[in-house]
């Protein structure tokens, strides 16, 4: 069964003219003349907005950060001050985003806000490294963390064979792809079910490690700030690793317009949510290092116990893959946020429900891009990779949207691959089934 479409968005003016209007949508225009506007029901509460926020946050990072932090930064004190440190600049993004999703009142996140600020190019340019870079690789570094923890106990004498670990990832994307194409209903209680679980790792991880503390288990904190000296170069791959763990925050902005109240809703999901997830993920840390040493940490690789994701998988390390992704999301990330500040003084009139002080959009953003430029030099191998393929996004755009005098085969064949991955995704409305 194919699935209705629910609601659809055409829109002129902006920076859109001529042919590309009929590509990507704009913001700020009227709706064709004999054409009803379509608005999504709002349905999300602020607990709701709270649950959405933490339970996409709260994932594999927790559970595969801590190594690739503690190794950047050399000495455990100096880990739980990232950890901390990130823990608040995503509270400060977060808070600008809630900026943007109450000023400019659309769904769509980041491609909305580059969209709005810098036009269709940009915005192209994110779209396709989250299709190509961000998606696929986060895929894959969860499903090898995946992949790691179910062997893990059958090789507690002995390291776990790269090879072995990378098969059984595979096995287990497949059989996310079969369910998700067989049956939502069973993909949603799934999702539900791994969510529970993480949570309750999260708890079985402090609480222990709260007791730990309370009976005098302090010797891994005793000099907390020895050890090797941390280098500048490792700081931006820590940030990484750090903000892995924390992002998650800004997915409420992708449905905004199903918000009650998103001027108050917003905001106040945010900041709780944030608060919530910066004390778990300290006192995580804590307990993780009132049980072992950072030697013992740095020792494991498993600190608690689509096709191309499938090529990301087995052409890469998980720490690699991290680095690849991060390059891409925390670049266009920061540009977004830094769209708010020249939001700012371009349009100043501009209806802001919600308004943060300067000071928080203008760190994070140069936080987020500092780090990304640093980062070139951390990991030139990994991060080049990402930032060569954010390129390809340019010669792209303007041969997939801009250029008008395509071949009719061209043409086909474009028409005949979109229709066909719209009925796999089931988006496509029933009354268009037949033109395939």
């Amino acid at each position: 069964m194919v699935r209705k479409a629910v609601a659809s968005t055409i829109s002129n003016g902006g920076y859109l003219q001529g042919s590309v209007n009929t590509r990507l949508s704009s913001l700020g225009g009227k709706e064709p003349p004999g054409q009803e506007k379509v608005v999504l029901k709002r349905k999300i509460s602020l607990l709701r907005g709270i649950s959405i926020i933490i339970g996409t946050i709260i994932g594999a990072g927790i559970f595969i950060s801590p190594k690739g932090v503690l190794q950047n930064t050399g000495s455990v004190g100096l880990s739980l001050v990232v950890w901390t440190v990130c823990g608040v600049l995503s509270l400060f993004g977060a808070l600008s985003y809630a900026e943007l999703g109450t000023t400019i009142k659309k769904s769509g996140g980041h491609y909305t806000y580059i969209l709005e600020v810098f036009g269709p190019l940009p915005a192209f340019v994110r779209v396709w490294v989250e299709l190509l870079i961000i998606r696929p690789a986060a895929t894959a570094v969860i499903s090898l963390a995946f992949g790691r923890y179910i062997l893990e106990p059958f090789f507690i004498q002995c390291e776990i064979p790269e090879l072995a670990v990378k098969l059984i990832t595979a096995v287990g994307i497949t059989v996310v792809m079969v369910l998700n194409s067989m049956s939502v209903s069973w993909s949603a209680r799934i999702q539900i079910f791994l969510t529970f679980c993480k949570l309750t790792a999260i708890l079985i991880i402090i609480v222990p490690g709260v007791m730990q503390l309370i009976k005098g288990q302090t010797q891994h904190f005793k000099d907390a700030f020895s050890g090797r000296d941390a280098s500048i170069m490792g700081l931006p791959l820590a940030f990484y690793y750090g903000m892995y763990a924390y992002a998650g925050w800004f997915y409420l902005n992708f449905v905004t317009e199903e918000v009650e109240n998103p001027e108050k809703t917003i905001p106040l999901a945010i900041c709780i949510s944030m608060a919530v997830v910066t004390i778990g993920y300290v006192l995580t840390n804590v307990a993780y290092f009132t049980t072992i040493s950072a030697e013992e940490l740095l020792l494991s690789e498993a600190v608690a116990v689509h096709p191309l994701t499938m090529v990301m998988l087995f052409s890469g390390d998980l720490y690699s893959l991290l680095n690849f992704l991060s390059f891409a999301r925390w670049l266009f990330i920061g540009l977004a946020v830094a769209g708010l500040i020249y939001l700012r003084y371009k349009r100043p009139d501009m209806h802001r429900p919600f308004k943060v002080p300067l000071f928080i959009p203008a760190l994070f953003s140069f936080t987020c891009l500092f780090m990304v430029a640093l980062s070139l030099y951390s990991d030139p191998f990994s991060t080049g990779i990402g930032f060569i393929i954010t390129l390809t996004a340019v010669p792209a755009y303007y041969l997939f949207i801009i250029w008008d005098e395509k071949p009719r085969w061209f043409r086909r064949m474009s028409d005949i691959t979109t229709r066909t991955l719209q009925i796999i995704l089931e988006v496509v409305p029933e009354e268009d089934c037949h033109k395939l």
